[in-house]
């Protein structure tokens, strides 16, 4: 049954899962629902605390599973980040219906999402001159953003 203030994203990833055979729960339900309505990146802590809100009595570690098999499912693609905590988003959000790879701005931390396709000579290469398959959304490119550039040349 369709909830009725679902939103489509929410129902395709949804469909996905009952097409491979998965069951629909609660705790899949509101993990979805978290990640549709995210604005910006969010860990499993925040992704938790959210889906407590939303979805009473949902116990943590089923949360952390749910992240868990939707990430091998391929509904959700999970980011390591370096010194940091991994980062979730739903595939096929309307907010991220491109593949994308993320930025992080070692001084401020803020995130940059940039199409995969930036990274295609680098790919390119890799496979060519050592055989290796990039997974350019698997990990976070570290850097400096040009505000931290500015505010560090001006100090």
């Amino acid at each position: 049954m369709r909830h009725t203030d679902e939103a489509p994203a929410v129902t395709e990833a949804l469909g996905r899962l009952r097409e491979k055979g998965e069951r629909v729960t609660a705790a899949r339900r509101a993990v979805l629902q978290v990640l549709d309505e995210a604005r910006g990146h969010m860990c499993a802590e925040d992704i938790a605390e959210r889906v407590d809100a939303a979805e009473p009595g949902v116990h943590r570690a089923t949360i952390y599973r749910s992240l868990q098999s939707l990430s091998e499912l391929g509904i959700v693609a999970h980011t390591h980040v370096p010194g940091s905590a991994t980062i979730y988003h739903l595939k096929h959000s309307a907010a991220s219906q491109h593949s994308h790879a993320h930025l992080q701005c070692t001084t401020c931390e803020r995130f940059f999402d940039v199409p995969t396709d930036w990274l295609g000579p680098l790919g390119d290469r890799m496979r060519e001159e050592l055989g290796f398959e990039l997974d350019s959304q698997h990990a976070a490119l570290l850097g400096t953003c040009a505000d931290c550039v500015t505010e560090r040349s001006t100090n």
